[in-house]
């Protein structure tokens, strides 16, 4: 028995000490997107927003999707067949700014889930040369797009993504957001590895803010080609490199935040979700990501009464 919980205090060590020195690499050198610099032109761009049942995040999101600074910027909003006000705030905005547009979405079709279809129809409605996809429930900094397109020239990548800061609703969500939805990031992916290597398996697509040039969102086949898809994001960032596309992910914690869930509930609805297909969406995904979690968030807990 002793030789058993030796092996695991070394497994438990020997993983959280790998944990740690990708987080600290990622700290120290990850690209961020409040750095970057300002472009030296500026391609139209089209900020892309899928939004069902939104009306409560647009009244709070808005404000800041037209604080932008950009100067070629289009702002389409999709209303998702809302059984809310969503149309009503996205349709009040767009009548006082001429950048912003309401478009209302169609039924999704058999084999679609119901964000990529809306996905693809604010892509076929936009003109820009850059596409960003951007979550109704997140507020970008004024210079966020700006940024972003900088930031697609310096590094030179046909595809971005992005890492906001975490805005919490309650005790319970700002537990349990951070330990599903960005230690798995933070602490096992090395982010300036991503745009340097070819590999799909070095990928990481995030919804919340994801920005295309035209061609690389071709190219890659855009949503229709992640149609029935729950992790579409990362299912696109993926498949962009698989097409030859380079990938950047950046940390932005100074330039956008987020509020994905209203308490803890909803949160747990959100992430049980969404869990089994970032573990890969097989049991021996589920599996071996419950024994990472329990190795290095759970058995540690045991030590002190273990050597008691």
């Amino acid at each position: 028995m002793s030789g058993l919980l030796g092996g695991l205090d070394l497994a438990a060590a020997a993983l959280l000490l790998a944990m740690c020195a990708v987080a600290a690499w990622n700290l120290a050198a990850a690209p961020r997107l409040e750095r970057a610099p300002a472009p030296a032109s500026f391609p139209r761009v089209s900020l892309l927003v899928p939004a069902r049942d939104e009306a409560g995040r647009l009244r709070w999101t808005l404000p800041h999707l037209r604080a932008l600074d950009y100067p070629a910027l289009e702002i389409l909003v999709l209303d998702d067949r809302s059984r809310d006000a969503t149309a009503a705030v996205a349709g009040a905005a767009a009548a006082s700014d001429p950048r912003l547009r309401l478009i209302a979405g169609t039924e999704t079709p058999p084999g679609w889930t119901g964000k990529n279809w809306a996905c693809h129809q604010l892509a076929q409605a936009a003109a820009g040369e850059v596409l960003v996809f951007c979550d109704a429930d997140v507020s970008p900094a004024p210079d966020a797009v700006t940024r972003t397109v900088g930031m697609m020239r310096a590094c030179d990548v046909g595809v971005l993504t992005a890492l906001p800061r975490h805005r919490p609703g309650t005790w319970g969500d700002a537990a349990l957001a951070p330990l599903v939805a960005q230690l798995p990031v933070l602490a096992l992916l090395p982010l300036p590895l991503v745009p340097r290597t070819a590999s799909p398996a070095l990928a990481m697509g995030n919804g919340q803010w994801l920005a295309f040039t035209r061609g690389a969102y071709r190219r890659t086949g855009g949503h229709a080609a992640v149609a029935g898809e729950v992790l579409e994001d990362v299912a696109l960032a993926m498949l962009a490199k698989a097409a030859g596309q380079r990938l950047v992910c950046a940390a932005a914690a100074r330039s956008l935040d987020v509020r994905m869930y209203d308490g803890l509930r909803e949160a747990r609805a959100g992430f049980r979700k969404n869990l089994y297909p970032l573990l890969g969406g097989t049991r021996t995904g589920l599996v071996l990501g419950i024994t990472l979690f329990s190795l290095t968030m759970l058995y540690p807990l045991l030590a002190p009464v273990r050597h008691t």
